[in-house]
């Protein structure tokens, strides 16, 4: 065996081989070796940058800022009351004879709700009229002997003395008189008392005690209550720093007040008026006490509902307006997107003076006419294009 297997060649032979193992490559794969040589190298950071796609455009509904009249309103939630609440209650010591109406049932000013018995009241009455005939009786005796005197005295066969004690039975037989009177009188009151009569117009509560039941007049008990339900009382409390204006719209005239149930269970709110504003702020709470007096025919508002209350304090004409859907909220405050004439959506920053039934009026950062978005505004960076969608169809009204 040679030893060239185990000698390590020498440079110049290594040079010779590796020219030899080119060649061969460039025999067998000419056209690809020389593509790759002839094509420019890119820059690596080029190379990598992937192509940015291109942003649709946004679809939007836009409104245009309009000039409306918008008034100044106060929403609070108020408390209803029944103008009057009489407790019905027996003022003599008797028995229900009758009652001359139902539980829930609308009484008039004047009707009998309640018959008591009378039978010894009246008794007494008479009692009284004879003592008052008996005593009127004697009072005409003691005149006629007092004309005897007088005409005795003038005669000088009495004395002054009987004279004056003549006068004196007289005097005292008027008074007695006058006191049988007056007690008469005390009786027949009394025996009006055994009829119970409505003090207003209203609906009556539950009726605890039926007929047969004996009543006192220092019991506690009462045998009804009638509440006055047309019209009714509406009481709010008007935070402290509305106060000033309220006092100044009551200066003006009357502030209409609208009432609603809360829920919607009506279309339109019930308008009454300012009635009565308390003397004093609750110290505790800082609101003043209000009432409103509305009407209520039917009687669906009752004493004790939670209702909606919203006082029309004044009414600002020409105010710049926006639906309030198109307000955004951002970290510096409020905020709208605006279409430009390019058709590119930009943020425009805004004050609002406040917002009224889906109104928001708007005091600075806008003009008539521009156009504001109202839907799609996830969809929007500044300077992105849009694609403004038509209006949607009105849904069908509800009972269609």
């Amino acid at each position: 065996m040679s030893l060239d297997l185990f000698v390590r060649p020498r440079r110049g032979v290594r040079i010779a081989r590796a020219c030899a193992l080119l060649a061969a490559v460039w025999a067998v794969f000419p056209p690809t070796f020389v593509a790759y040589a002839a094509e420019p190298a890119k820059p690596a950071a080029e190379a990598a940058k992937p192509e940015a796609p291109k942003r649709p455009a946004a679809p939007v509904r836009v409104v245009a800022a309009r000039a409306a009249d918008v008034p100044v309103v106060l929403d609070l939630v108020g408390t209803t009351q029944a103008v009057a609440s009489i407790p019905v209650k027996t003022r003599v010591d008797s028995q229900i004879e009758s009652v001359g109406v139902a539980e829930g049932d609308r009484v008039e000013a004047g009707q009998v709700v309640f018959t008591l018995d009378s039978r010894a009241i009246r008794a007494q009455a008479a009692q009284a009229r004879a003592v008052l005939a008996r005593d009127r009786a004697q009072l005409a005796l003691v005149q006629s002997d007092l004309e005897r005197t007088e005409q005795l005295v003038a005669s000088r066969t009495k004395s002054n003395r009987d004279l004056e004690s003549a006068r004196t039975l007289v005097a005292a037989q008027e008074a007695t008189i006058d006191a049988d009177q007056a007690a008469l009188d005390n009786l027949e009151v009394q025996a009006s008392y055994c009829i119970i009569r409505s003090p207003i117009a209203g609906r009556v509560g539950s009726l605890p005690l039926k007929p047969g039941s004996s009543v006192r007049a220092a019991d506690s008990t009462v045998l009804a209550t009638i509440n006055q339900l047309d019209p009714i009382h509406v009481a709010v409390a008007v935070p402290q720093a509305m106060v000033g204006r309220l006092r100044a719209a009551l200066g003006r005239g009357e502030v209409p007040v609208e009432v609603g149930l809360p829920g919607g269970s009506e279309r339109e709110p019930r308008v009454g008026r300012v009635a009565f504003i308390e003397n004093a702020l609750d110290a505790t709470t800082g609101t003043l006490g209000v009432k409103a007096l509305v009407p209520n025919a039917d009687e669906r508002l009752l004493p004790g509902e939670f209702v909606h209350v919203r006082l029309r304090l004044r009414n600002d004409p020409g105010a710049l307006v926006v639906p309030a859907g198109a307000v955004q909220i951002g970290q510096k405050g409020a905020y709208v997107w605006v279409i430009g004439e390019k058709g590119t959506a930009e943020v425009r920053p805004i004050v609002v003076d406040r917002t009224v039934d889906g109104a928001s009026a708007v005091s600075k950062g806008l003009a008539a006419g521009d156009r504001v978005v109202t839907e799609g505004q996830l969809r929007l960076a500044p300077g992105a294009t849009v694609e403004i969608l038509a209006d949607a169809p009105a849904g069908p009204k509800s009972g269609s």
